[in-house]
């Protein structure tokens, strides 16, 4: 979230009625608001097509706490725009094992809702999508990894593929609601598992009790150094988005070389 196109209050009470507006201070991609009506969302890239396969999805997954659009599509500055219920809490800054707990299970009803699901979106995480990211930057640095991950990528249903900490609300310390499905798309379930091990289990190194937690109770049925390549995949996925928007991506990288280390053996 995050204000990226200045809307003014009045510009909204031509769509819907409100009578107060905030703007948020997180994010990169999209113009955010809240309002005494929902949360407004100015779609910055995404279109019209994509906004509805969100909507659709969020419906399906109405038994989980995810917020739903109300009402429809509407246009602010000829950007496709969009009023989303208001969940109550706050984006965590760290992670607990309370957390992690919470947040795997709710990766886990959502896969097995999601499993065998269509969509129409783009598949944005896949392996021939990254590499031509990757291709598109020119970066050596990123292809030499790239070429070095062995990993067998799956398509097994929708997955979210952004469940960073900012995309998930917490209230009472109880997961409240989960947002930003836009890019939601059919994609491996064990690499949207490992988006959300690279964010909430990841500070100055890896905390290998959070990321056991984590694929404990999501029930991934995988061991630590088989999830390692989706880590990878994940830390140089988002490394990679990062270097194009011109953002701290080093990071990342210094991240995908502790997890080498971890692969040997040597910790």
């Amino acid at each position: 979230m995050g204000v990226k196109t200045i809307i003014t209050l009045r510009e909204l009470q031509d769509h819907f009625p409100c009578t107060m507006i905030t703007p948020t201070i997180h994010g990169l991609s999209d113009t955010v608001y809240h309002s005494d009506a929902g949360v407004v969302k100015r779609f910055e890239n995404a279109s019209s097509i994509a906004i509805l396969e969100e909507r659709n999805l969020l419906i399906f997954l109405s038994s989980l706490p995810v917020a739903k659009q109300k009402g429809e599509i509407f246009y602010l500055q000829n950007k496709p725009s969009v009023l989303y219920e208001t969940l109550s809490g706050e984006s965590l800054q760290y992670a607990k094992e309370a957390d992690i707990v919470q947040i795997a299970c709710f990766m886990r009803d959502f896969h097995t809702l999601s499993r065998g699901k269509l969509s129409h979106n783009i598949e944005l995480f896949k392996p021939a999508y990254l590499q031509m990211l990757i291709e598109k930057s020119n970066s050596i640095e990123l292809m030499e990894i790239f070429k070095t991950i062995d990993l067998v990528w799956k398509t097994d249903g929708i997955i979210h593929g952004d469940l960073f900490l900012d995309n998930a609300l917490f209230e009472n310390e109880k997961l409240s609601g989960v947002i930003d499905f836009i890019e939601a798309c059919e994609g491996d379930f064990l690499f949207d598992l490992a988006v959300v091990a690279i964010s909430w289990c990841l500070e100055e190194q890896y905390d290998l009790s959070k990321i056991d937690l984590l694929l404990t109770h999501y029930n991934a049925g995988v061991s630590f150094q088989d999830f390692i390549p989706y880590m990878r995949y994940a830390l140089l996925y988002y490394a990679t988005t990062r270097y194009l928007n011109h953002r701290d991506y080093q990071s990342l990288l210094a991240k995908i070389a502790l997890l080498e280390t971890l692969d040997k053996g040597n910790m």
